[in-house]
């Protein structure tokens, strides 16, 4: 036989072979069929240029065990103030990432900018304060509050606070004013301090039968506690000596579809109760246990002048300034799945928001039409979200980072961060700064962002 029809048989043969049914023969595996078989026809990949870092640095990683807000770096004035993973403070120019000076050792993961200075916290719990422009300390004052939970400066006093303890130092001098303690037996939970008029007030939770909050007002002089009032969620407003306060209603308002939130009104020293206010609504259905945007009994916060109260199934607008019992709302608008979305309390560029309680997706409402705007937009899960002026800033869980238009929701650009452990996102000037797996990314913004 010829080498040419050994070949044209072989061939034939594997021809036959590749036309048998799967499965004929013996030993021939089958195909298996999928038990389930899904996919998802709403997937849509976000298109967008992409945008180059314009310099990364090595930045210290937010240490987040009983540190749950953690400070590495802030930006004002045209530059970044950083954590570097050495322990010490650097102030870089945001545009270059150049770096002008360094500051200290051994710095705790806490700081922040008031007035052309940096404050700031070592790792053994002392304040510092150094200035902006070059870097050299003005004071340092010993706290022992080495796992300070916030700095806050306002009237010229930087409120330290770490647990139940708070301290209250002197801004210019770096002279403590005086440090309270309530017990921590019984107080959790403390809030971030409010000064305003001549007191400053926390809130806490308060353990007994039921968990419930307090609010606690001190006078700003002396730190000496002034009054306390349970079941009081926050300070809503300070007004001409009086402290607005939403109740705490839970098992006090028994009503299956009739709801309603209640404002009191204390003298702001003495903590005695002025009067109250009641707004009340109508659910559709039986809602009780059933999560509601804005909690179980609805929520309010102001703005300005702008009373809103998430109403489970509508968000509603009071004036403030002119109370009137029973007095139907300025304006509504319907919550579009209010049981799947957490309100963040706050008003901007005409718009009102919400994270998603599954993707924490950053949504916006507009306040004009009601219409409903999603920034995540089915990609991926939301990891860190920011807004600086119309400019919507999304990292996401697969690291990358997407920019939005406010007004249009259009997407603007893409920026590869290189991980997805996205710490607080900055801006100052025309510079974006991403945190994301110990490095810090300038980004240049374009023209329609700045």
């Amino acid at each position: 036989m010829g080498m040419e029809q050994h070949f044209k048989k072989l061939s034939c043969a594997i021809c036959a072979a590749l036309m048998l049914p799967l499965g004929a023969g013996g030993g021939t595996a089958q195909a298996e069929e999928a038990a389930v078989s899904t996919s998802n026809i709403y997937y849509q990949q976000i298109q967008a240029p992409l945008l180059q870092h314009a310099w990364s640095l090595s930045i210290a990683k937010p240490k987040v065990v009983d540190n749950p807000e953690p400070v590495t770096a802030i930006a004002e004035n045209g530059k970044v103030f950083m954590l570097q993973p050495n322990g010490k403070l650097a102030a870089l120019k945001a545009a270059t990432g150049t770096k002008l000076w360094e500051y200290g050792s051994q710095l705790a993961q806490r700081m922040v900018y008031n007035n052309g200075a940096i404050y700031g916290m070592t790792q053994a719990g002392a304040l510092y304060k150094v200035k902006e422009a070059n870097g050299s300390k003005v004071w340092s004052a010993i706290l022992g509050y080495s796992a300070a939970d916030s700095l806050t400066v306002t009237g010229g006093t930087v409120y330290v606070i770490q647990g139940q303890k708070m301290a209250a130092v002197d801004a210019a001098t770096g002279k403590t004013k005086w440090q309270i303690a309530e017990d921590p037996n019984n107080y959790y939970s403390g809030s971030k301090p409010l000064e305003a008029e001549s007191v400053v007030t926390r809130n806490y939770a308060v353990s007994g039968a039921l968990t419930m909050p307090l609010i606690a007002v001190y006078d700003k002089l002396t730190g000496t506690k002034l009054w306390e009032a349970s079941r009081q969620k926050g300070t809503l407003a300070i007004k001409d000596g009086i402290l607005y306060s939403e109740c705490e209603l839970f098992m006090l308002d028994d009503g299956p579809v009739n709801r309603k939130i209640k404002i009191a009104a204390f003298n702001l020293r003495t903590g005695a109760l002025k009067g109250e206010r009641t707004y009340s609504w109508t659910d559709n259905a039986v809602t009780d246990g059933i999560y509601h945007g804005g909690g179980s009994y609805g929520s309010a916060f102001l703005n300005g002048n702008d009373l809103y109260i998430h109403q489970g199934q509508r968000l509603a607008l009071y004036d403030f300034n002119n109370y009137v019992p029973g007095a139907e709302p300025v304006k509504k608008w319907a919550q579009e799945r209010y049981d799947l979305r957490t309100p963040l309390g706050l008003v901007h560029q005409d718009r009102i928001y919400f994270t998603d309680i599954n993707s924490h997706g950053l949504i916006a409402m507009k306040l004009n039409t009601g219409q409903y705007i999603n920034f995540d937009q089915g990609e991926n899960a939301t990891v860190q979200a920011a807004i600086f002026g119309k400019g919507v800033y999304v990292g996401q869980s697969d690291g990358l980072l997407h920019a939005y238009d406010l007004i249009s929701s259009k997407p603007v650009f893409t920026v590869h961060a290189g991980s997805r452990e996205f710490g607080p996102l900055l801006k100052t000037g025309g510079m974006l700064l991403i945190q994301s797996g110990g490095k810090l990314h300038g980004v240049k913004l374009p023209a329609s962002l700045k």
